[in-house]
């Protein structure tokens, strides 16, 4: 085999390659949207309300009805405690970002929580507790 036929096979290789993944991940696409029960109406409709500029990303502020909690953090020695920024409320502790972080969960009603670098953010990276 000269240096030709080489290049043609390596090439044709790549284009099969490629066809065939494409080919892969598109099913595997089609099937998760069926499992999903999304139709292509539902696809077409939510393409149209983002070219229409109706839906919008949700903003970092929380939503219109109060879901959102700023927190402020304090360590006092391995023990991280997280109090409401607004009343200075405790709201849970732990001994780590993961079991504040569980305990906030188990704490709080489904909202976010909000924690400024100002008031303790670095406490929940993984190498400050």
């Amino acid at each position: 085999m000269d240096m030709t036929e080489l290049i043609i096979a390596t090439l044709l290789g790549i284009l099969i390659g490629w066809q065939a993944a494409k080919r892969v991940h598109l099913q595997g696409f089609r099937d998760l949207l069926r499992a999903l029960k999304v139709t292509e109406q539902d696809l077409r409709r939510a393409m149209l309300r983002v070219q229409s500029g109706e839906w919008q990303p949700e903003d970092t502020e929380g939503s219109k009805d109060g879901t959102v909690v700023y927190v402020k953090l304090e360590q006092q020695g391995t023990e991280i405690f997280a109090y409401r920024k607004s009343d200075n409320q405790f709201l849970a502790q732990g001994s780590n970002a993961d079991s504040l972080i569980e305990r906030l969960n188990q704490n709080l009603t489904p909202c976010r929580v909000v924690v400024a670098q100002e008031d303790g953010a670095d406490l929940l990276l993984k190498n400050n507790t």
